[in-house]
């Protein structure tokens, strides 16, 4: 891990945790739902520019990557990746990561509410490669604030 992955590291983790303080999978499965639309209409908005492209698919791989991740709290053999395989194919157009988006949080939300239904252990804990050992509840309100921070760099309308 290099030395600004390091400082993210530490100055995101404290971020995450507070987020996810005194939180419910309830309250955090409908800010995922809640941001998500809004996610999808500023997407739906922004111009088709090689800026915007490279910012959705960095939230598709971030999302699918932290599923991922989350599935190791549910029995799944841990992996230790990085979030580029989880990306989109180079060259695909703003419309199609919309729609990759969009699949993409709609399975983070089938992934909340089914851990909902079946119980998780909320001392439980997986790693993250950069914040370290997050809890189920702090992996969703890092999923739910990693997009969040990241709205802005989306420029430009159609």
């Amino acid at each position: 891990m290099s030395l600004i992955q390091r400082l993210i590291g530490a100055a995101l983790r404290p971020h995450v945790r507070r987020r996810a303080r005194g939180r419910s999978l309830e309250e955090l499965i409908r800010s995922l739902e809640e941001f998500g639309a809004r996610l999808d209409e500023r997407i739906a908005r922004a111009a088709d520019t090689p800026g915007n492209r490279e910012a959705v698919d960095h939230w598709v791989g971030i999302e699918r990557w932290s599923q991922s991740r989350l599935r190791v709290a549910r029995g799944a053999a841990f992996q230790l990746d990085a979030y580029h395989g989880y990306r989109e194919p180079d060259g695909a157009s703003l419309d199609h990561l919309r729609q990759a988006m969009r699949a993409t949080r709609a399975a983070t939300v089938a992934l909340a509410r089914e851990m909902q239904r079946e119980g998780f252990d909320p001392a439980l804990t997986v790693r993250h490669n950069d914040l370290g050992e997050l809890t189920v509840l702090e992996w969703f309100a890092y999923i739910d604030d990693h997009t969040r921070r990241e709205v802005i760099r989306l420029r430009g309308t159609r």
